[in-house]
Protein backbone atom coordinates (compact mmCIF):
# COMPACT_ATOMS: atom_id res chain seq x y z
CA UNK A 1 0.00 0.00 0.00
CA UNK A 2 1.19 3.64 -1.06
CA UNK A 3 -0.81 6.15 0.60
CA UNK A 4 -1.03 9.68 0.25
CA UNK A 5 -2.63 12.58 1.81
CA UNK A 6 -5.24 15.38 0.60
CA UNK A 7 -6.92 18.90 1.92
CA UNK A 8 -9.79 20.50 0.30
CA UNK A 9 -9.87 24.39 -0.90
CA UNK A 10 -11.51 27.80 -0.50
CA UNK A 11 -15.19 26.92 -1.07
CA UNK A 12 -15.12 24.33 1.14
CA UNK A 13 -17.09 25.33 3.88
CA UNK A 14 -20.22 24.30 5.26
CA UNK A 15 -22.07 25.13 8.59
CA UNK A 16 -20.56 23.10 11.68
CA UNK A 17 -17.97 21.67 9.79
CA UNK A 18 -15.40 20.61 12.13
CA UNK A 19 -17.47 21.66 15.25
CA UNK A 20 -17.66 17.35 16.25
CA UNK A 21 -13.72 16.90 16.17
CA UNK A 22 -13.47 20.72 18.44
CA UNK A 23 -15.94 18.93 20.99
CA UNK A 24 -14.04 15.64 21.31
CA UNK A 25 -10.55 15.97 20.87
CA UNK A 26 -8.41 18.15 22.39
CA UNK A 27 -6.03 18.40 19.40
CA UNK A 28 -9.07 19.91 17.22
CA UNK A 29 -9.24 22.17 20.35
CA UNK A 30 -5.79 23.20 20.04
CA UNK A 31 -5.98 24.30 16.40
CA UNK A 32 -8.92 26.51 16.13
CA UNK A 33 -7.41 27.79 19.63
CA UNK A 34 -4.08 28.96 18.14
CA UNK A 35 -5.58 30.06 14.95
CA UNK A 36 -7.68 32.41 16.50
CA UNK A 37 -5.13 33.85 18.66
CA UNK A 38 -3.28 34.28 15.30
CA UNK A 39 -5.52 35.74 13.23
CA UNK A 40 -8.24 37.61 15.86
CA UNK A 41 -10.66 36.28 13.88
CA UNK A 42 -13.76 34.26 15.94
CA UNK A 43 -13.30 31.03 14.22
CA UNK A 44 -15.07 28.89 16.19
CA UNK A 45 -17.85 30.19 15.84
CA UNK A 46 -17.73 30.66 12.13
CA UNK A 47 -17.86 27.09 12.49
CA UNK A 48 -21.42 27.26 12.98
CA UNK A 49 -22.26 30.07 11.46
CA UNK A 50 -20.05 30.24 8.11
CA UNK A 51 -21.15 33.17 6.30
CA UNK A 52 -18.62 35.62 6.99
CA UNK A 53 -16.37 32.53 4.87
CA UNK A 54 -17.65 33.86 1.57
CA UNK A 55 -15.12 36.48 2.07
CA UNK A 56 -11.32 34.82 0.86
CA UNK A 57 -9.39 36.85 3.66
CA UNK A 58 -11.73 35.26 6.41
CA UNK A 59 -12.00 31.54 4.71
CA UNK A 60 -8.68 30.74 3.93
CA UNK A 61 -7.43 30.36 7.23
CA UNK A 62 -10.39 29.05 8.62
CA UNK A 63 -10.57 26.16 6.20
CA UNK A 64 -7.03 25.67 7.03
CA UNK A 65 -7.72 25.63 10.47
CA UNK A 66 -10.67 23.15 10.38
CA UNK A 67 -8.86 20.68 8.10
CA UNK A 68 -5.65 20.62 10.65
CA UNK A 69 -7.97 20.23 13.53
CA UNK A 70 -8.95 17.05 12.01
CA UNK A 71 -5.85 16.11 10.51
CA UNK A 72 -3.89 16.71 13.94
CA UNK A 73 -6.56 14.67 15.23
CA UNK A 74 -6.44 11.54 13.32
CA UNK A 75 -2.80 11.63 12.29
CA UNK A 76 -1.66 8.94 14.89
CA UNK A 77 -4.23 6.11 12.88
CA UNK A 78 -2.63 6.83 9.60
CA UNK A 79 0.13 4.39 8.06
CA UNK A 80 2.76 6.16 6.62
CA UNK A 81 2.37 8.49 4.49
CA UNK A 82 4.10 8.93 0.97
CA UNK A 83 3.01 12.49 -0.68
CA UNK A 84 0.72 15.24 0.03
CA UNK A 85 -1.05 17.74 -1.68
CA UNK A 86 -4.03 20.50 -1.39
CA UNK A 87 -6.13 22.18 -4.12
CA UNK A 88 -5.65 25.30 -4.04
CA UNK A 89 -5.54 27.05 -0.41
CA UNK A 90 -5.59 23.00 0.21
CA UNK A 91 -1.74 23.08 -0.58
CA UNK A 92 -0.84 25.33 2.12
CA UNK A 93 -2.87 23.04 5.12
CA UNK A 94 -0.63 20.65 3.32
CA UNK A 95 2.43 22.68 3.51
CA UNK A 96 1.87 21.93 7.68
CA UNK A 97 0.58 19.08 8.01
CA UNK A 98 3.77 17.75 5.98
CA UNK A 99 6.34 19.60 8.39
CA UNK A 100 7.49 22.30 6.04
CA UNK A 101 5.45 25.28 8.32
CA UNK A 102 4.91 25.48 11.91
CA UNK A 103 0.83 25.65 12.76
CA UNK A 104 1.07 29.25 13.63
CA UNK A 105 3.38 30.07 10.49
CA UNK A 106 0.78 28.69 8.16
CA UNK A 107 -1.93 29.99 9.82
CA UNK A 108 -0.42 33.80 9.84
CA UNK A 109 0.32 32.93 6.32
CA UNK A 110 -2.82 32.28 5.24
CA UNK A 111 -4.12 35.29 7.31
CA UNK A 112 -2.12 37.79 5.00
CA UNK A 113 -2.47 35.76 2.14
CA UNK A 114 -6.36 35.85 1.84
CA UNK A 115 -6.22 39.65 3.22
CA UNK A 116 -3.95 40.39 0.25
CA UNK A 117 -6.06 38.08 -2.58
CA UNK A 118 -9.51 39.95 -0.82
CA UNK A 119 -8.00 43.03 -1.37
CA UNK A 120 -6.99 42.94 -4.87
CA UNK A 121 -10.35 40.84 -5.78
CA UNK A 122 -12.15 43.71 -4.40
CA UNK A 123 -10.71 46.30 -6.91
CA UNK A 124 -11.37 44.11 -9.81
CA UNK A 125 -14.53 43.95 -8.93
CA UNK A 126 -15.09 47.50 -9.23
CA UNK A 127 -12.88 48.51 -12.01
CA UNK A 128 -13.27 45.19 -14.44
CA UNK A 129 -15.26 42.56 -12.90
CA UNK A 130 -14.28 38.79 -13.54
CA UNK A 131 -16.44 35.71 -12.82
CA UNK A 132 -15.62 32.20 -12.93
CA UNK A 133 -17.12 29.37 -14.29
CA UNK A 134 -17.20 25.46 -14.54
CA UNK A 135 -16.89 23.72 -17.57
CA UNK A 136 -18.37 19.98 -17.35
CA UNK A 137 -17.40 17.15 -19.22
CA UNK A 138 -15.70 18.35 -22.19
CA UNK A 139 -12.54 17.76 -23.11
CA UNK A 140 -9.53 19.48 -22.17
CA UNK A 141 -8.23 20.18 -25.63
CA UNK A 142 -11.60 21.58 -26.68
CA UNK A 143 -11.70 24.10 -23.35
CA UNK A 144 -8.14 25.35 -24.56
CA UNK A 145 -8.89 25.45 -28.19
CA UNK A 146 -12.01 27.50 -27.22
CA UNK A 147 -10.38 29.67 -24.67
CA UNK A 148 -7.72 30.68 -26.88
CA UNK A 149 -9.79 31.74 -29.70
CA UNK A 150 -11.32 34.12 -27.25
CA UNK A 151 -10.17 37.36 -25.26
CA UNK A 152 -10.31 38.20 -22.00
CA UNK A 153 -10.96 34.53 -20.54
CA UNK A 154 -8.31 31.89 -18.76
CA UNK A 155 -8.08 28.88 -17.57
CA UNK A 156 -8.15 28.90 -13.67
CA UNK A 157 -8.23 25.11 -12.43
CA UNK A 158 -7.64 21.43 -14.17
CA UNK A 159 -9.67 19.87 -11.50
CA UNK A 160 -10.45 16.39 -13.34
CA UNK A 161 -10.69 15.29 -16.38
CA UNK A 162 -14.61 16.59 -16.45
CA UNK A 163 -14.19 19.58 -14.85
CA UNK A 164 -11.96 22.80 -15.83
CA UNK A 165 -12.91 25.87 -14.28
CA UNK A 166 -12.27 29.37 -16.03
CA UNK A 167 -12.21 33.06 -15.51
CA UNK A 168 -13.20 35.83 -17.68
CA UNK A 169 -15.72 38.91 -18.02
CA UNK A 170 -19.26 37.78 -18.33
CA UNK A 171 -18.98 39.00 -21.81
CA UNK A 172 -16.31 36.45 -22.69
CA UNK A 173 -17.81 33.78 -20.46
CA UNK A 174 -21.24 34.18 -22.77
CA UNK A 175 -19.41 33.99 -25.91
CA UNK A 176 -17.56 30.45 -24.39
CA UNK A 177 -21.13 29.14 -23.64
CA UNK A 178 -22.35 29.82 -27.05
CA UNK A 179 -18.97 27.81 -28.73
CA UNK A 180 -19.60 25.42 -26.32
CA UNK A 181 -23.42 25.66 -27.54
CA UNK A 182 -22.28 25.04 -31.07
CA UNK A 183 -20.06 21.77 -30.36
CA UNK A 184 -22.79 20.48 -28.93
CA UNK A 185 -21.45 20.77 -24.81
CA UNK A 186 -23.84 22.04 -22.30
CA UNK A 187 -22.95 25.84 -20.47
CA UNK A 188 -20.76 26.66 -18.03
CA UNK A 189 -22.00 26.08 -14.80
CA UNK A 190 -21.29 29.53 -12.50
CA UNK A 191 -19.36 29.44 -9.28
CA UNK A 192 -19.38 31.75 -6.56
CA UNK A 193 -16.15 33.25 -5.98
CA UNK A 194 -14.61 35.81 -4.76
CA UNK A 195 -12.36 36.58 -7.99
CA UNK A 196 -10.51 34.94 -10.53
CA UNK A 197 -8.29 33.03 -8.83
CA UNK A 198 -5.23 31.23 -10.04
CA UNK A 199 -5.63 33.47 -13.04
CA UNK A 200 -2.42 36.54 -14.43
CA UNK A 201 -5.75 38.70 -13.35
CA UNK A 202 -4.72 38.25 -9.99
CA UNK A 203 -0.88 39.41 -10.61
CA UNK A 204 -1.61 42.37 -8.45
CA UNK A 205 -1.27 40.28 -5.46
CA UNK A 206 2.20 39.06 -6.47
CA UNK A 207 4.43 41.78 -4.79
CA UNK A 208 2.84 42.00 -1.77
CA UNK A 209 2.64 38.71 -1.67
CA UNK A 210 6.75 38.39 -2.10
CA UNK A 211 6.95 40.70 0.89
CA UNK A 212 5.26 38.56 2.69
CA UNK A 213 6.71 35.56 2.23
CA UNK A 214 10.42 36.67 2.73
CA UNK A 215 9.82 37.08 6.12
CA UNK A 216 8.89 32.91 6.72
CA UNK A 217 11.28 30.34 6.93
CA UNK A 218 10.57 27.22 5.30
CA UNK A 219 11.87 24.15 7.12
CA UNK A 220 12.20 20.70 4.80
CA UNK A 221 9.08 18.57 4.77
CA UNK A 222 8.77 15.37 6.54
CA UNK A 223 6.40 14.12 3.70
CA UNK A 224 6.88 15.64 0.12
CA UNK A 225 4.08 18.23 -1.02
CA UNK A 226 3.39 18.13 -4.39
CA UNK A 227 3.03 21.52 -5.91
CA UNK A 228 -0.04 22.32 -7.95
CA UNK A 229 2.04 24.39 -10.16
CA UNK A 230 4.75 22.70 -11.40
CA UNK A 231 3.81 19.08 -10.25
CA UNK A 232 7.25 18.61 -8.76
CA UNK A 233 7.49 18.12 -4.77
CA UNK A 234 8.04 21.81 -2.63
CA UNK A 235 11.85 22.19 -1.44
CA UNK A 236 12.78 25.16 1.22
CA UNK A 237 14.85 26.39 -1.89
CA UNK A 238 11.78 26.73 -4.55
CA UNK A 239 8.78 26.80 -2.23
CA UNK A 240 8.37 30.73 -2.09
CA UNK A 241 9.03 31.51 -5.93
CA UNK A 242 6.37 28.51 -6.40
CA UNK A 243 3.88 29.49 -4.22
CA UNK A 244 3.98 33.21 -5.71
CA UNK A 245 3.71 31.59 -8.98
CA UNK A 246 0.31 29.44 -7.49
CA UNK A 247 -1.25 33.19 -7.47
CA UNK A 248 -1.06 33.68 -11.17
CA UNK A 249 -0.66 30.13 -12.68
CA UNK A 250 -3.50 27.40 -13.28
CA UNK A 251 -4.04 24.90 -10.56
CA UNK A 252 -3.24 21.48 -12.02
CA UNK A 253 -5.07 19.06 -9.90
CA UNK A 254 -6.11 16.41 -12.30
CA UNK A 255 -2.52 16.43 -13.50
CA UNK A 256 -1.55 16.08 -9.51
CA UNK A 257 -3.52 12.85 -9.03
CA UNK A 258 -1.71 11.62 -12.24
CA UNK A 259 1.59 11.90 -10.43
CA UNK A 260 0.24 9.97 -7.73
CA UNK A 261 -0.74 7.13 -9.70
CA UNK A 262 2.53 6.83 -11.55
CA UNK A 263 4.14 7.12 -8.60
CA UNK A 264 2.36 4.06 -7.09
CA UNK A 265 0.21 5.41 -4.51
CA UNK A 266 -2.99 3.13 -3.94
CA UNK A 267 -4.61 5.00 -1.38
CA UNK A 268 -5.79 8.85 -0.85
CA UNK A 269 -7.24 10.37 2.55
CA UNK A 270 -8.77 13.22 1.96
CA UNK A 271 -9.16 15.27 5.12
CA UNK A 272 -11.16 18.03 5.54
CA UNK A 273 -14.25 19.66 5.04
CA UNK A 274 -16.85 18.46 2.14
CA UNK A 275 -16.05 15.71 -0.01
CA UNK A 276 -15.11 17.42 -3.30
CA UNK A 277 -11.69 15.78 -4.34
CA UNK A 278 -12.75 12.37 -3.58
CA UNK A 279 -15.84 12.73 -5.43
CA UNK A 280 -13.92 14.17 -8.42
CA UNK A 281 -11.15 11.24 -8.31
CA UNK A 282 -14.35 8.55 -8.69
CA UNK A 283 -16.39 9.99 -10.92
CA UNK A 284 -12.41 10.11 -13.16
CA UNK A 285 -12.21 6.15 -12.19
CA UNK A 286 -9.14 6.68 -11.23
CA UNK A 287 -7.66 3.16 -9.75
CA UNK A 288 -6.50 3.99 -6.12
CA UNK A 289 -8.98 3.52 -3.07
CA UNK A 290 -10.36 7.16 -1.61
CA UNK A 291 -11.67 7.99 1.97
CA UNK A 292 -13.00 11.04 3.28
CA UNK A 293 -12.18 11.97 6.89
CA UNK A 294 -14.66 14.95 7.69
CA UNK A 295 -16.67 13.76 10.78
CA UNK A 296 -15.68 11.82 13.42
CA UNK A 297 -18.15 8.87 12.66
CA UNK A 298 -15.49 8.49 9.53
CA UNK A 299 -12.53 8.00 11.39
CA UNK A 300 -13.54 4.08 11.95
CA UNK A 301 -12.89 4.09 8.30
CA UNK A 302 -9.09 3.97 8.76
CA UNK A 303 -9.33 0.38 10.53
CA UNK A 304 -9.75 -1.10 6.69
CA UNK A 305 -6.79 1.45 5.78
CA UNK A 306 -4.54 0.14 9.03
CA UNK A 307 -5.40 -3.20 7.89
CA UNK A 308 -4.27 -2.99 4.02
CA UNK A 309 -1.18 -1.89 5.19
CA UNK A 310 0.20 -4.74 7.14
Amino acid sequence: MKLAVIFNGQGSHYKDMGLDFYEIFDEAKQVIQVAEKITGYPIHSWLSNPKPLAQTKYAQPTITATSLAIYNSIAHHLPAIAFMAGLSLGEYTSLVASGMLTLEQGLRLNKERGYIMGEVCERISQVDPKSMAAVLQVPRDVVESLVSGLEDITIANYNSKQQIIVAGTKVSINQLNSALKDQGYKRTMPLKLEGPFHTPYMSEATKPYQTVLKAVQFNEEDVPVISNTTLKPHTSETVKKTLVKHLTEPVRWSETIDYFVKQGVTHIVQIGPSETLAKMIRRDKIDVKVIVIDSVEDISKLKKLQEASE
